[in-house]
Parts: C-alpha cells; structure tokens; sequence
C-alpha cells in the first residue's frame, strides 16, 4: 500500500472540499415535510467480518444484472469485488490492489464500464493512470492493459514546477473521473494535467486517441467531473477551476467537437462546477457547484438551457453536492454530500422538474461518496470517512405527481 498517510491522501479525499465547499450547516434539508421512508438493511465496514476494500470508498458500481459489486478504495489502493445475495448481504469475491495492478491503483478515484464485455476501468489519482480489468468465471479479478507516464508522484505533487505537456504525454496526471461506452470508447478528466482524454480498448488493449488541453479549451482547466449522454452522442466535462461546464460533440468514428460552453451569458454563473451527470430518459444535464445543483434541458437547437435549480425548500437551495446518482428507472435521484454527510432524495414530477422527497437517515456515517441501485427501491452508498457500505431499502417510495 502506497503513501497511506500524509499529504497525498489528505489531497485526494479532500480535493472537492478544499475548494471552498465547507460551511453548509445552513444548507441543511429541515423542512417539516421530511419523512424518513427508508430502511437499513445491511452495514459493513472495512475489515469487518470478511469484507474488505472499503478505506475511502470512491464509486460503487454493480453489473447488468445487479448481483456483483464493484468498489474502488482511494486508501487501500484497491479495487474489490463482492456478491450480492438476495437479502442484499455482501460476500468478498476478489480485490486487487499493490504489486498486482502494477501499482496502477495508488489513489484509486473512479471507475467505469466499457464495452460489450463490461470490462472495468478504474482511474488512480496518484498513479496517472487507467486500468483494464475483467471478472473471470473463477471470479477473480484480472488486469488486461493499463496507461500510465510513470512520472515520479513527488514531482507532481510536491515540485513547484509543473509538468510540461511535453513530458505529460499521456494527460494523464491526476485522473479524477471516467465515463464509459458500450463500443469501448472511455472520457478521463485528468485534473493536474486540466484535460480530456479520449481512450479506446481494442482486444483488450488501451489506447489513447484524442488529448484535449485548457490550453485548447480554457473549460477544462480542473478537470474533475465527465458524463455521457445516453444516446452517447455527447460528452460533459466540469472544469472546477474554469467555472464552466463543456459540452462536446463525441462519436466512435471522430474526434471531440466543442459544441458549447455552460453558463451563456443569460444564466447563472456556476461558481466551481464539481460534478456533471446527463439526466436519463429526457437527456438533461444536472451540475452540481459550490453553490447549488442545476438542471438544464436542450432545447431544439442543441443547446441545454437552464430549468430549475434544486432546492430542499424553496428558495433553500442545496449547496455542497459532491455526486447525484438516478435510479434505475429514471424517476429518482440521490443528491450525496461529501462536506455535510447529507443523502438528499428528489422525485421526478411528472412536468420533467425534480421535487425533494426526503434525507436519508445515515446514522451517524461521515461523507457519503457514491451510490449504486440494487433496484429502484434498493441502493447502496458509500461513505468515506466511515469506510463503511450501507445498504439501504425503501428508497424513493414517494408518491410521484405535480410540483
């Protein structure tokens, strides 16, 4: 295990909040209309009665049929696997983590999906790379191909002079986020080399096909959120550091277009932008700033307009929203706050704008970091600080009608 203490673990676990996002007791969801419809159902923490992989827990994803778990851990460098019973208990399966990936794992911040075969794409923050892996029928984790520079982390780190593009050839410092396709084409938000990095697997092999830089595209300066439409027709990057969010036009067959930049010139201004996801079934896009969580809608043209802003209680907004997670059918979101250990709930009305339903009652759990449906009434979320899992039923049993 690499680095496991200091500076370099305090950087990545705090990347989001050491931007300003601090100070949201007054964010807080206390309407009386709250009820707590949710339930408990399982709690694992790291180290525990044979689960682990679960220390600063980044993204939880499951696979198609919703009965294995994936987790990237940021401080055990790791990436686990576990199975899912039907009483929605976790068993270990495999984790990787060490000499295994090739040290490919340091820092481990996201992962993805890609391609026809499901195949699992992590990004590590500390070692400037992207790993391939694949479950196999022994249910074992295998690593196919990974893409890194290997510039020494104490030069990108801790030297004050940066990294010339020359020696970042990859762009592939400081990889935040990653977004995955069903013909193999992958998005990296690298956030210390401030790009967009196209990547493609071919028999199982990774590639990069297309480098886009802030000093192409000043959006992209802190790179640190990308989504993908789900026509995959089009790419959202957040630049943090930019306040802007980008919109490109993505393809199999061609390279990134710039389509436009979020906010125009009518709107809000989206003071650090942390997190960009497209809404499913309407395409919209929601961005979660500093400030507040927005969702816009593309009108005719193309371009996505802004429709509402998400509030707990008008005109409360809600500030500090580190990532938002849909239910498997569209109808519900989870708006999760790593600063406020809040896990808002919002209901889909049926005019296309979003209602708050209800906060989740974590019991105690510090930093809620991602979220993974079972079903549309079962999820999983991670916390952080906890290195805890919870598993939660009697979600998103709101009744849905008008606003």
């Amino acid at each position: 295990m690499f680095f496991k203490n200091g500076n370099f673990r305090l950087c990545l676990s705090s990347l989001l909040i050491a931007f300003g996002i601090t100070g949201l007791a007054a964010g807080c969801a206390t309407t009386d209309e709250q009820v707590n419809r949710t339930s408990l159902v399982h709690r694992y923490t790291d180290n525990q009665n044979g689960i682990d992989g679960l220390d600063n827990v980044r993204r939880l994803l499951f696979d198609d049929i919703r009965r294995v778990l994936y987790a990237v851990s940021a401080d055990d460098d790791a990436l686990a696997v576990y199975r899912v019973a039907e009483d929605l208990s976790l068993t270990m399966l495999d984790m990787m983590s060490g000499n295994e990936a090739h040290g490919a794992l340091v820092g481990a911040s996201d992962m993805t999906f890609s391609g026809v075969n499901q195949d699992i794409q992590v990004v590590s923050f500390y070692s400037g790379a992207v790993a391939q892996f694949r479950l196999q029928d022994n249910a074992s984790l295998h690593l196919s191909s990974y893409l890194t520079d290997r510039i020494d982390i104490q030069r990108v780190f801790k030297q004050s002079k940066p990294i010339s593009a020359q020696q970042d050839t990859l762009a592939l410092l400081g990889p935040y986020a990653i977004v995955g396709s069903h013909n193999g084409i992958s998005y990296v938000a690298s956030n210390v080399s401030q790009a967009l990095v196209k990547v493609t697997s071919t028999q199982g092999k990774l590639s990069v096909k297309q480098i886009l830089r802030a000093s192409q595209v000043n959006a992209l300066a802190g790179a640190v959120s990308v989504a993908l439409s789900p026509d995959e027709n089009l790419v959202a990057v957040a630049g943090m550091q930019a306040n802007q969010v980008t919109i490109f036009k993505a393809g199999a067959l061609q390279s990134l277009v710039l389509q436009h930049t979020l906010p125009d010139e009518q709107h809000t201004e989206l003071t650090e932008p942390v997190f960009v996801t497209f809404v499913p079934e309407t395409g919209g896009l929601m961005v979660a700033t500093q400030s507040g969580v927005y969702h816009y809608q593309q009108n005719p043209a193309g371009r996505f307009i802004l429709l509402e802003q998400l509030s707990v209680a008008d005109p409360q907004p809600l500030p500090g929203v580190t990532r938002i997670v849909f239910s498997p059918d569209g109808h519900c979101l989870l708006a999760l706050s790593e600063s406020s250990d809040q896990v808002n709930v919002f209901a889909r009305q049926s005019n296309g704008r979003w209602q708050f339903s209800e906060l989740i009652n974590v019991a105690g759990a510090k930093s809620p970091t991602s979220a993974a449906f079972f079903s549309p009434t079962q999820v999983a979320i991670s916390f952080a600080k906890s290195d805890a899992l919870h598993i939660y039923g009697n979600v998103c049993t709101h009744q849905r009608g008008e606003r």
